[in-house]
């Protein structure tokens, strides 16, 4: 089965130590009702819960050392068919834009994979 897959970059400004960077998206997460069920000093997986099994989502957040710097890789997935546009995961991951916007305003956005491509370029994304 095809599972709706959302992915988002971030490039820290001024550079950000990788604790940073993931502590920045707690009050994001917190917003989505999200709980964090791993954490590594670059890495943490948290489960959204909605309505249902199918509306159960993944966050993966991941610091990736990028030839220009460090980059915020978050990750939304969920078991919705991308066939149907996965409504409901859309929805999800444009609250996860807006939340970033506001509470991760020091790594602004590089890439968004519904706008930009399923993956980022080597090079980066010019904004």
């Amino acid at each position: 089965m095809v599972v709706a897959r959302f992915l988002v970059v971030l490039k820290p400004s001024p550079v950000m130590a990788p604790e940073a960077m993931l502590g920045a998206l707690h009050p994001v997460l917190e917003a989505l009702n999200a709980e964090i069920e791993h954490r590594t000093p670059a890495h943490l997986s948290a489960m959204i819960r909605g309505g249902g099994e199918s509306q159960r989502m993944q966050l993966f957040a991941d610091v990736q050392s990028k030839a220009d710097g460090k980059a915020l890789e978050v990750v939304l997935l969920s078991r919705e068919a991308m066939g149907a546009t996965a409504p409901h995961t859309r929805k999800v991951f444009e609250r996860l834009l807006e939340l970033l916007q506001q509470h991760a305003q020091a790594m602004p956005l590089s890439f968004r994979s519904d706008q930009d491509g399923p993956l980022p370029h080597a090079s980066g994304v010019s904004g």
